[in-house]
């Protein structure tokens, strides 16, 4: 299974105008710059929460397992003067922070909410303060004016992310991270991304890495993918179907609410049976796929990828009448039509097979 949950707020906070307030801003952006003629490095970083309250009721209630893995999940939209290879960490922020009404092209610049210098706002001008006096696990960074977020230093929740020769959409296991909001050994103020120490502090250099912020109104919002393994496969008196003469009917209903819950069928026949004596029809002989069978998930409009085949996430179940999957609809933006296609691996992965039969269903509100 494959549980989706959109940031509740996000924010980029950037050094050359300290105090400036994004909160609202459709756009989030990591970036470096060098001022020509001048000692001054200027960064920018990536304020991001998630309210996990319903998080934590599901794995209370053991619906959801303690072992499930968490990926943070941003979508690029511009890229820049980026170098072939960098780094992308995540730390988790170790002071609460207030959202804000801001955007950066707004005129006047907005400063009701967190910034570069302030945590709260310009107004009551509650600092970001990285005192190692006052705990020494926090720490903070800043290269021309103070300010920059404070977060948790212990080496087991700091995440990231490489990237080589690679397209910059960021898919980064923070795991750690959330298990540590999860059992209350630290508070759940959020992330801060930021790039590698080399990057924001290199002497001569332009670089932005722009995503898609949850204020965007796209489908390509940034999100944490919680991945864990509910497939159980009990095949009954069922046949496996053979390679080569496979037909897969996935059982949708034209519409779901958001709030459902639904056990989706799939049925497996062969293509071509053979001509044999029978009171039933050919196409009502079921058969069970392999047990590496898996499922995606894609927006039917811009083919963007919502559900990615997993092998921990998205295995195809099956029970004595066939093969199933678990699908939650308030993963989904509302009022978007879906496809769903299924792939079935053999032989190590050397044998694979897609169906791509257009397998749609759409979520209402």
């Amino acid at each position: 299974m494959i549980y989706t949950i959109y940031p509740f707020k996000d924010a980029t906070i950037y050094e050359k105008t300290e105090s400036l307030n994004t909160g609202l801003d459709s756009i989030l952006e990591l970036s470096h710059e060098k001022v020509n003629n001048s000692t001054a490095t200027y960064n920018s970083r990536i304020l991001m929460y998630f309210n996990l309250n319903d998080l934590q009721d599901k794995i209370n209630s053991s619906i959801i397992p303690t072992s499930a893995s968490y990926y943070l999940s941003l979508r690029t939209t511009d890229v820049k003067e980026v170098p072939q290879e960098y780094k992308i960490y995540a730390y988790p922020v170790s002071s609460s922070w207030t959202n804000g009404t801001g955007q950066y092209a707004s005129r006047p610049n907005m400063t009701d909410g967190v910034s570069w210098k302030y945590r709260t706002s310009k107004q009551s001008a509650v600092e970001w303060e990285p005192t190692q006096s006052l705990n020494p696990n926090v720490t903070g960074s800043y290269y021309t004016k103070k300010g920059g977020g404070t977060w948790w230093t212990y080496n087991n929740l700091i995440c990231s992310e490489s990237f080589y020769y690679q397209s910059s959409d960021v898919y980064m296991n923070i795991t750690p991270m959330v298990n540590s909001w999860i059992n209350g050994t630290i508070s759940n103020d959020g992330l801060i991304l930021k790039f590698e120490d080399t990057i924001e502090t290199l002497p001569e250099y332009f670089s932005s890495l722009k995503f898609f912020g949850v204020d965007s109104n796209t489908i390509y919002v940034p999100r944490l993918q919680v991945i864990w393994d509910d497939s159980t496969f009990t095949t009954g008196s069922l046949s496996e179907v053979a390679d080569e003469n496979i037909n897969i009917n996935v059982k949708l209903k034209k519409y779901y609410s958001k709030d459902e819950k639904s056990k989706i069928r799939i049925y497996a026949n062969k293509k071509y049976p053979q001509k044999t004596y029978t009171t039933e029809a050919y196409q009502l002989i079921n058969y069970f796929l392999p047990e590496t069978s898996y499922y995606e998930i894609r927006d039917a409009h811009s083919d963007e990828i919502i559900i990615p085949f997993s092998t921990e996430g998205t295995k195809i179940s099956c029970d004595e009448n066939g093969n199933y999957f678990n699908l939650w609809m308030n993963c989904f933006q509302p009022e978007r039509f879906y496809r769903v296609v299924v792939k079935i691996e053999k032989e190590n992965g050397n044998n694979v097979q897609i169906f791509d039969n257009n397998f749609y269903f759409k979520v209402t509100r």
